[in-house]
């Protein structure tokens, strides 16, 4: 027998032996469900990649599209000396103007450099296109590439930043670690303020002695600009033309990559062969993804460790294929988690660009908090010009157009980051992880710090200081807004006094992801934009850790705190686990309702009643189904009093003594999508699936009861509305509508939502009182 997710009952065997972790044992990166506002974290231990896989098919599947020569524009106008200057998507004159200049290149028409003479460029390109395996691709492309990149440090363009950055100096390198990345953008920093090695010696030397075992590749995901994904084509490359002219674009079949929400390559973008004046690549072989790139999530960032290695009997890289039962493998689905490692591995970084390569066949990819941006493709090689402009561009990138955030410095002890600085305002903060973001490609991405500073400590001696940095949804009432609101409630209220959390210290900072998005004409510029907020607060602990009466105390305090925000009109929305804190104020516990990022107000005009938000094992089955998450279901005290149980439950159920299990009964609702967690959820109150030995049984046990008996009389309400309504629709004559109306009237009278005052009195009848 299996509940309706599909997994074994094991409500109906004995319970299993809860046993608490091994104390060393390394905690995980929490899983990325719903990559969205809705998602929160939740610390379950070594999520396997597959369990992640479902929620980035998904933002790759809602991938805006973008025409290749305006994201060039785009690029290009980054480079520029005024990169803030509005670019012209009709005329594209950085692009024609850069087409022009890098001819002579492309033509070999140029003074050779030393160790770069530019006829490599051709020859590079005859040898690449000349390949059969994919593993052959790899010394052309980069040769190719880093030869450009030598002749394009010389070239100067009116109006362009005359030299490459010196921050950075990127160049390209096979990857030669165990793990399937392809071709990697690297820097060439004199210097080590943001990366782990300094490099000797010249540019020069150092590109040279690629290929001869004697350069090392990035330790770290934090050393990687970027990343060149190539894949073999079934079709025949042509070989590059005698001379290159100024051309329009022509588009790769397919023009875009695009999946379906299976994972698996959608039908009109189908392999197809080209036409005969100008042989496309195809989308043939797609490699699997790199299983180890994050087989489970784990703290360590190391791109050459176990946990990102591939298996010691890995097949070899010529013959890396996709399979039938691996709907993920394809390649956009691949790149796309390069990108949200390069995300983890970095402080707060503002978007990631990755190319994609399939024959002679380019596609870039941009990726932000906001969503994915995917380019059309085009032959690099047959239009070798537009590749030349791409690399220029890249290589006068400095560390903020590559994404990297400046404003926070790193301060670096081997390959790891001790602490970072932020300056905001006249305080200089040390900052040092206490929960990294979770592990994404959108949304939030939510970390939370340990605070060092002096002078904002002398001014308000409150002990401990911790700061939450994240990506906030512009659309929304600040945080800091809705904090202003929640202290003056706690001026009037016992019950908020003391229970909510005390803001120190905030800065948003002047960056907002809708802006390339309007920059490139993109449809809807402005929904779900997202900017950077860093909030400091007097540091707390996580309820997590409490047990017996202590924790049943300070989680009824918080149910108290939040109704009477919530009757105030401050609707929290996202109660979970993580977002229940308490302290100590000499013997006692006090609950404090923390996180207010995705609460609203309800008079304000901004109100935003029907999105769905929350941790999805918190939230309310009637948010997860199919009306829930469109939109179609208003958010009620009802569902956060619903979130409330979960989140008591999942703490008496998933933690031992204060420690997580691993694995916790209650893992399966982190690792499916909306609807099938709901399904969980229903299968588990409906069984009664509590092991006799958590702590606070009895209290789990009324309130699973409670729960279930409430969502019963819910769901016997809505099928008798939608009978009422069957009848009205289906009545025939005069009088038998007349009576089919009133019938509906009466049992949708008899069947009224009740009011929130019913609500919470019935739900606090269930909580002792321990004092």
């Amino acid at each position: 027998m299996s509940d309706p997710g599909g997994a074994a009952v094991e409500g109906l065997l004995p319970p299993r032996a809860r046993t608490a972790p091994d104390a060393n044992l390394l905690q995980s990166t929490p899983s990325d469900q719903g990559l969205s506002a809705a998602s929160g974290q939740v610390d379950i231990h070594g999520v396997p990649i597959s369990d992640l896989i479902p929620s980035v098919v998904e933002v790759v599947c809602k991938a805006q599209q973008c025409e290749a020569d305006d994201m060039l524009e785009y690029i290009l106008s980054r480079a520029s000396k005024t990169p803030d200057d509005l670019i012209d998507l009709n005329g594209h004159v950085l692009l024609d103007k850069c087409i022009n200049k890098v001819l002579p290149i492309c033509n070999g028409h140029t003074e050779d450099i030393e160790g770069f003479p530019v006829s490599d460029i051709r020859k590079a390109l005859i040898d690449y296109t000349a390949c059969k395996q994919e593993d052959d691709l790899y010394k052309p492309f980069v040769l190719a590439s880093n030869t450009a990149l030598a002749h394009l440090k010389r070239l100067k363009i009116d109006g362009m930043r005359e030299e490459e950055s010196k921050e950075v100096q990127m160049f390209f390198q096979v990857h030669n670690s165990r793990c399937k990345l392809d071709i990697i953008v690297l820097p060439f920093p004199n210097y080590s303020e943001y990366f782990t090695d300094p490099r000797l010696g010249s540019w020069d030397k150092h590109v040279l002695m690629i290929g001869q075992d004697e350069t090392p590749t990035a330790s770290s995901w934090k050393d990687v600009l970027g990343v060149f994904e190539l894949k073999r084509s079934k079709s025949e490359m042509r070989s590059p033309p005698k001379e290159y002219f100024v051309s329009k674009y022509q588009a790769s079949k397919p023009k875009f990559l695009k999946i379906g929400k299976d994972g698996n390559e959608l039908e009109e973008t189908e392999p197809q062969e080209a036409p005969a004046v100008a042989e496309r690549a195809t989308l043939a072989e797609q490699a699997p993804l790199c299983r180890s790139a994050r087989k489970t999530t784990q703290e360590s960032t190391q791109m050459a460790s176990g946990k990102r290695a591939l298996d010691a009997d890995s097949e070899s890289r010529a013959s890396k294929r996709s399979r039938p039962e691996e709907p993920w493998a394809h390649v956009t689905i691949q790149t796309a988690l390069y990108a949200a490692e390069m995300q983890y591995a970095n402080i707060a970084v503002k978007h990631a660009l990755n190319c994609i390569v399939i024959g002679d066949n380019i596609w870039i990819w941009y990726y932000d908090r906001q969503g994915l941006i995917s380019v059309a493709g085009f032959n690099f090689v047959q239009d070798l010009p537009r590749f030349l402009v791409l690399l220029y561009a890249l290589q006068r990138f400095n560390l903020e157009d590559w994404g990297r955030n400046t404003d926070f410095k790193p301060h670096l002890k081997g390959d790891d980051v001790e602490f970072y600085t932020v300056k905001v305002g006249r305080h200089k903060l040390e900052l040092v992880y206490q929960r990294k973001p979770r592990y994404g490609l959108v949304g939030r991405g939510t970390g939370v710090m340990d605070v060092t500073c002096e002078t904002l400590a002398e001014e308000n001696p409150v002990g401990g200081m911790v700061a939450k940095l994240y990506w906030a949804e512009e659309a929304r009432i600040s945080e800091e807004e809705i904090l202003g609101h929640v202290e003056a409630v706690g001026k009037k209220f016992e019950d908020v006094r003391g229970h909510v959390p005390i803001l120190l210290l905030s800065k948003r900072f002047p960056f907002f992801t809708s802006t390339i998005r309007r920059a490139l004409g993109l449809k809807n510029p402005e929904k779900r934009s997202r900017t950077l907020v860093l909030l400091v607060f007097k540091k707390l602990s996580p309820i997590k850790e409490l047990q017996g009466d202590e924790l049943v105390d300070a989680w009824r305090q918080c149910v108290l705190c939040h109704y009477t925000l919530w009757s105030e009109g401050i609707h929290h929305r996202d109660v979970s686990h993580s977002n229940l804190m308490y302290y100590r104020d000499g013997d006692k516990v006090m609950g404090v309702l923390n996180d207010y990022d995705l609460s609203s107000l309800a008079d304000s005009s901004n109100l935003l009643g029907n999105e769905r938000t929350g941790t999805m094992p918190f939230m309310a089955i009637d948010l997860l189904e199919e009306d829930g998450q469109d939109g179609k279901v208003e958010h009620l005290y009802r569902h956060d009093m619903e979130s409330f149980i979960y989140v008591f439950i999942w703490i008496s159920l998933q933690y031992m003594n204060g420690k997580p299990l691993h694995p916790g009964p209650l893992d399966s609702w982190t690792k499916v999508d909306a609807r099938e967690c709901s399904k969980k959820k229903i299968y588990f109150l409906a069984f009664h699936q509590v092991p006799e030995d958590v702590d606070n049984y009895d209290l789990v046990m009324d309130l699973v009861i409670f729960l279930a008996q409430r969502l019963n009389t819910h769901s016997h309400r809505k099928a008798t509305k939608k009978a009422a309504r069957r009848r009205l629709a289906d009545a025939r004559s005069s009088d038998a509508i007349k009576a089919a109306a009133q019938n509906t009237l009466n049992t949708l009278g008899d069947l009224r939502e009740e009011e929130d005052e019913e609500v919470y009195k019935a739900f606090l009848s269930q909580i002792p009182s321990v004092n």
